[in-house]
């Protein structure tokens, strides 16, 4: 099943957000398994991000590969935990 995720990083600047979605994001060479939607909003507050990913698996997966990587970028914790909800369905326009 779907699964959407909501995330917030306090003070993370569009360059830090950048520098990381090249490395392994949906920019990078190889967009990420299982990603469907991504959205990064940057304002004076930080990095909201929002992710539709086929299951909570390969969202997992990913997580588990992202999260050292934005830590060398310097982001901080993320402001609460990731906010992960099953999606009863999803339209995605090709």
């Amino acid at each position: 099943m779907a699964v959407l995720l909501q995330l917030d990083f306090p003070g993370v600047t569009a360059e830090q957000y950048d520098e990381v979605d090249k490395r392994a994001g949906s920019r990078a060479p190889q967009a990420p398994d299982g990603l469907l939607f991504h959205s990064a909003i940057v304002s004076g507050e930080g990095l909201h991000v929002v992710d539709l990913w086929e299951s909570r698996a390969k969202l997992d997966a990913f997580m588990g590969r992202m999260l050292p990587i934005t830590k060398e970028a310097g982001f901080p914790d993320p402001k609460g935990a990731p906010k992960v909800t099953e999606v009863h369905h999803h339209f995605v326009r090709r």
